[in-house]
């Protein structure tokens, strides 16, 4: 299992050799993000679709992004490195490929996702609202569910949620959610270590919340963590490559944390 790679496909190159990484025999799975921010994107993607039934990648944010902009016709942001993709002979073919892509897996005791599981959910809850974001990706229209993915509203889940808001909350919560209220309401605008989080608010980090989810469940998404939820069950995976730290593995069968150094050319 991987954390965000964000393009830095040299970095990857290095901790799949540092893990003795069979393409024959191995499977790897991504938490996604697997673009943007790096230099590597296009080989990244490359990679992984090579990979066929030997990898597993759930969406993250950035993969969307990039989906946005190809099919919803939305503009690269300034800080956006996805040129490489966006210019290639074989874009197209590669993000009807991240098309896909699920929200969210679940094998055994394991279950992955970009940002995580809301307290508010159930694990049956969040496979069902992924199936439902997944068949508006893949299927008729899906370009209209690109044009209006973008935006904070609703920030709190309600049952009664329909259309194309419910599809927003969903892939809110499984690919953006960092702090939530007790009620499930989202804080978007807080990205640093729970131990900075503004005094007096009513947020805290969501897999600080009773769950409903057994077994490991193996999230990205949150660099500033650096890998440490603070428990056994809930497993960061994002300890920052593209900003100049790691990328790190994680070996299912022990539990053992593999990463490389990332430098400014990861």
């Amino acid at each position: 299992m991987v954390g965000d790679i964000q393009g830095c496909f040299q970095s990857l190159e290095r901790l799949l050799h540092r893990v003795r990484f069979n393409r024959q025999s191995d499977r790897l799975w991504c938490v996604g993000d697997l673009v943007n921010r790096g230099a590597g994107n296009l080989a990244t993607l490359r990679f992984m679709r090579d990979l066929g039934e030997r990898a597993t990648c759930v969406l993250g944010n950035h993969d969307l992004h990039l989906l946005a902009i190809v099919f919803g016709g939305h503009q690269p942001r300034r800080s956006d490195t996805l040129d490489d993709v966006l210019n290639a002979p074989d874009c197209m073919e590669l993000c009807h490929w991240l098309r896909s892509l699920p929200l969210l897996v679940r094998a055994e005791d394991v279950t992955m996702v970009h940002a995580g599981v809301p307290h508010v959910w159930s694990l049956g809850e969040a496979c069902e609202l992924a199936e439902e974001v997944e068949a508006a990706i893949r299927g008729r229209g899906y370009e209209g569910f690109f044009e209006r993915m973008y935006g904070d509203i609703p920030d709190t889940w309600d049952n009664a949620l329909a259309g194309m808001e419910r599809l927003r909350a969903t892939t809110n919560y499984l690919t953006r959610m960092r702090f939530v209220d007790p009620g499930g309401r989202m804080d978007f605008d807080f990205k640093g270590v729970p131990a900075e989080a503004p005094p007096g608010g009513s947020f805290a980090p969501w897999f600080r919340y009773p769950t409903q989810v057994q077994g490991r469940l193996l999230f990205g998404h949150w660099a500033a963590l650096d890998g440490d939820a603070g428990g056994d069950n809930f497993i960061g995976l994002d300890t920052g490559c593209v900003w100049g730290r790691t990328m790190t593995a994680y070996r299912l069968e022990d539990g053992r944390r593999f990463s490389v150094e990332c430098g400014n050319a990861a």
